[in-house]
């Protein structure tokens, strides 16, 4: 299994490419659609997975969505459409919703990868991480050294804190996390040194 970050400089958002024996899986895409164009012209991706719902994270979806599967949470599902919420202007607002909801446990094989859902509210009520093997997509729950904002519509401190240490802190130390911003980070090390919360 290969793992790509394409950087997007504007806001410096994180989309993720999964690839396993020429299929993969894009996790959200964000403000640059002609880099995560030219980086997955050559993988056959039937699913986009979507972390929560704010536009630097669905950016690009309008345009390299065509027959691919939306992934996400309900409520990511109803918040994405809602500009209020997701914070999209007019030219980026998904036209459609989730084709498919996922739910907190849900473990699903998209085309031989294999994700299991961990539902972390408190960015936005529809956050979500994805846990494939060894590699945890935390979106904008948990950053290196620090969490996502919660002070933006459906956000909630204690629910973030909730999920974090209670569903994040608790997987293995050695898991790799890859944010929705900046540089990996491990469990361990969040656990340790997290600004806002340590064991």
């Amino acid at each position: 299994m290969e793992i790509k970050k394409i950087v997007s400089l504007e806001m410096d958002q994180n989309c993720y490419l999964i690839e396993e024996k020429g299929f993969g899986i894009l996790i959200d895409p964000g403000l640059d659609t002609d880099k995560i164009l030219k980086e997955t012209e050559n993988v056959k991706i039937n699913y986009i997975l979507l972390t929560h719902c704010h536009f630097d994270h669905l950016y690009s979806l309008n345009k390299i969505r065509g027959s691919k599967k939306v992934v996400g949470t309900k409520n990511c599902s109803l918040n994405m459409i809602r500009p209020e919420i997701s914070l999209c202007d007019v030219k980026s607002l998904p036209e459609l919703s989730c084709d498919m909801e996922i739910k907190d446990g849900d473990e699903i094989d998209f085309d031989g990868i294999k994700v299991k859902c961990i539902e972390t509210p408190g960015h936005t009520s529809g956050s979500c991480c994805y846990l494939i093997e060894n590699h945890l997509f935390t979106g904008d729950t948990l950053f290196n050294g620090s969490i996502g904002r919660c002070d933006l519509p459906t956000g909630d401190f204690e629910e973030i804190e909730n999920s974090i240490r209670n569903k994040i802190y608790k997987l293995r130390d050695e898991i790799i996390v890859y944010p929705g911003h900046g540089t990996i980070t491990r469990v361990g090390l969040e656990k340790k040194f997290n600004a806002f919360f340590t064991e």
